[in-house]
């Protein structure tokens, strides 16, 4: 596939993937572009651990359930992710940036008209109490369902005692670990195999404790981010992006009005 191609191809999946496990010689092509990406300092700091055992992703199901509901109870992570939601397609286009209000929750059915949310979404904060009666249980039952039925899961480590020299280490970490997760989601979709993030387990540090703990992380080791996988059935869905003359500038910084504070 053409590199342009591929990378206007690849897109976050949430639809459901077909039952055909992802072959191995489709992972080892999926690890071998990772393998190859840029390291400062070449530290290569990265490991994967891959699941496709039943009984683990049932495990990390419970732990998705968990954060998910309690992010439903923080007021001040509603408050973060409602600044981030269109309320229709066409507000999603305008703004070129963030997500559509029905991939991250379920919205019922009687409500046809989704602008009547956006009292809601403005005062976001104000809607904790309902995670903390326990509804958040509802939002996150289709995320749980994503991972009990993915074909493969893969968490993505970060080894610290692999660390970049130099005061600003961490980003030289991070800017590697970043390359090794894109080169992840480009050589997936190459194969046709659409990949998600279901980060809400590394949210916390509580919950990333957990994490080690059932799959036996050394404190060591900082998990990075969590994907689904499995080979596309149907559209792998839209996307937006800014326009490129809101983020290019020449010779010097130019205020462009992208800034969010």
């Amino acid at each position: 596939m053409d590199f342009m191609k591929t990378v206007l191809k690849r897109r976050t999946y949430r639809g459901q993937f077909t039952h055909k496990p992802v072959s191995q010689k489709d992972l080892e092509t999926i690890v071998e572009a990772a393998r190859w990406s840029p390291s400062p300092f070449n530290v290569q700091p990265w490991e994967i651990i891959t699941i496709e055992k039943q009984d683990t992703k049932d495990k990390l199901a419970k732990l998705v359930l968990k954060s998910m509901s309690a992010q439903m109870g923080d007021s001040r992570f509603l408050d973060d992710v409602s600044k981030w939601m269109s309320l229709s397609k066409d507000e999603w286009v305008q703004r070129s940036e963030g997500v559509m209000i029905d991939d991250h929750m379920d919205i019922p059915g009687f409500i046809k008209d989704k602008s009547k949310l956006r009292p809601l979404l403005k005062n976001a904060k104000n809607m904790s109490f309902l995670g903390k009666l326990g509804l958040g249980k509802i939002g996150a039952s289709k995320f749980v369902e994503h991972i009990k039925n993915a074909p493969l899961i893969m968490i993505i480590i970060m080894n610290l005692k692999r660390m970049s020299p130099g005061e600003n280490r961490m980003t030289w970490m991070y800017m590697g670990m970043g390359a090794f997760v894109e080169h992840i989601l480009l050589a997936a979709i190459s194969l046709n195999i659409g990949t998600h993030f279901i980060n809400a387990p590394l949210e916390t540090k509580k919950d990333r404790v957990k994490l080690r703990h059932i799959l036996s992380i050394p404190d060591h080791y900082e998990p990075v981010c969590l994907l689904r996988l499995g080979y596309i059935q149907g559209n792998a869905g839209e996307s937006v992006r800014l326009p490129s003359e809101k983020i290019l500038h020449r010779e010097k910084f130019r205020p462009k009005g992208n800034d969010k504070s």
